[in-house]
């Protein structure tokens, strides 16, 4: 009788301590990965043109800046991934404003600044803007959304490109 009543309360016992809990070890490996993810976004503004959109080729080694992010490409001109204008439309227009554009600017301009008061800085934020155009988009629908930054309070306009790959000489 005794034997039998060991045997029982040692498979129990067995069965509590055998084998690693795949779910606690999914969850650190989760966490693991929510924090390499964040720490390499942080080290870097990561820019993702929308698809279609062909960025031209440049030499800057200069490092990119958190800005707001407007995108044209042959159909229409984005703000993040929010369509604002049409650009047949923009291009047809006889005016260097695009009133769509301006308005979409005015509204992050305010919300610029209320996250300065959240943050409670004396200097206001400095209005960075990139523009991410594809290299096939017309010069005067590109000089249309610059003129309508600056006419909306944002001057500080940077062009998006794709960093050429080094020529190497044999």
């Amino acid at each position: 009788m005794r034997r039998l009543g060991a045997n029982r309360r040692g498979r129990s016992a067995r069965r509590i301590h055998s084998g690693i809990s795949l779910t606690s070890l999914m969850d650190i490996l989760t966490c693991l990965l929510f924090f390499v993810l964040k720490s390499f976004v942080a080290g870097g503004e990561a820019t993702v043109p929308p698809p279609g959109l062909k960025l031209p080729r440049s030499t800057a080694d200069a490092a990119m800046h958190s800005s707001l992010v407007i995108a044209i490409d042959q159909e229409a001109i984005l703000v993040g991934s929010e369509r604002i204008a049409s650009v047949p439309e923009a291009e047809a227009s006889d005016q260097l404003l695009i009133q769509p554009l301006a308005d979409r600017l005015l509204a992050a301009q305010q919300q610029m600044d209320e996250l300065a008061k959240l943050k409670k800085t004396d200097q206001p934020e400095a209005r960075l803007v990139t523009i991410q155009g594809d290299g096939e988009i017309e010069f005067r629908v590109l000089q249309k959304v610059m003129y309508t930054l600056n006419q909306s309070g944002f001057d500080d306009i940077s062009l998006a490109v794709l960093k050429k790959a080094e020529e190497h000489s044999s």
